[in-house]
This record gives structure tokens, sequence and C-alpha cells, in this order.
């Protein structure tokens, strides 16, 4: 599951962005909290399925959801780092 080192991380992005570019970062501040809870949803739904069918959805739910996140936080701490 997601560690609390990311949530702390989440927060940190989330007081940043209302330093940096208001507008622009909110929307990706939104997003990315949106992708983590899709993610934290699609673990939900993987530690219930109980059929075949259900966990192999479930498994791909897990995957999408986590490369959707992975991707949007990549993005998100490329633009916060400092720029030379």
């Amino acid at each position: 599951m997601v560690s609390g080192r990311l949530s702390n991380w989440l927060k940190v992005f989330k007081r940043q962005s209302t330093i940096r570019d208001r507008d622009n970062q909110g929307d990706e501040s939104k997003a990315l909290e949106h992708a983590h809870q899709e993610w934290l949803a699609a673990n939900r739904l993987f530690d219930y399925a109980t059929e075949p069918e259900l966990v192999d959805y479930a498994i791909y739910s897990v995957q999408a959801a986590e490369k959707q996140f992975v991707y949007l936080w990549k993005r998100a701490r490329d633009r916060m780092a400092p720029r030379p």
C-alpha cells in the first residue's frame, strides 16, 4: 500500500502548489490527489476480490491506477524541482 512518506509528500506538494502558479499547479494537485484516491480504491478492490475474473480485473485496475499516479507524481516532482 501507499506509505506514510508518500502521503507527507502529497501534503508538501499541495502546500507548495499554492506558492507557485496557483491555477496550473492547483489542477495538477487535484489530478494527483484524484489519482492517489483511485489507486487506494483499486487496492481495496483487490483486497476484497474473491472470484477469479474479479481478481484479474482488480490486478489490472491496481496496475493502471499506479501507473497513472506515478506518471502524475513524476510530472509534479519535475515541475517542483529547483531550476538552475
